[in-house]
């Protein structure tokens, strides 16, 4: 296995009571992140690690940053750039992590105008 399992080795350590205070929302978290590597297959141990890559550009992946909120998801996306060798991985998760910026800075634009 030269790839880390995303679950178990990187969500897992971001994932935890201690980041996402509200235990409603990180076992939802959990529970979204279970049903995506059953429907993605993206494991490490029975899988193909480059489909995280599909898994972060997808709809179920936007629901989990609804969940875990941006600064979270931030967190996630720089351990699986810091943690994968693979370029799709982390192209993917860039992108995503570039996307999140673009989007606070327009929030923070659109709370000056409104002041």
């Amino acid at each position: 296995m030269n790839q880390p399992d995303f679950l178990r080795h990187i969500a897992s350590k971001i994932l935890t009571p201690t980041v996402i205070t509200d235990q409603k929302k990180l076992d939802e978290a959990r529970m979204l992140l279970a049903k995506a590597e059953a429907v993605y297959k993206f494991s490490s141990y029975n899988g193909n690690p480059k489909k995280i890559s599909d898994y972060l550009l997808s709809p179920d992946f936007t629901e989990l940053v609804f969940i875990i909120g941006i600064d979270v998801t931030k967190k996630l996306l720089k351990m699986i750039i810091e943690s994968y060798t693979d370029p799709d991985i982390i192209d993917a998760a860039k992108k995503i992590y570039e996307e999140l910026n673009g989007f606070e800075e327009t929030a923070k634009e659109e709370e000056i105008k409104k002041s």
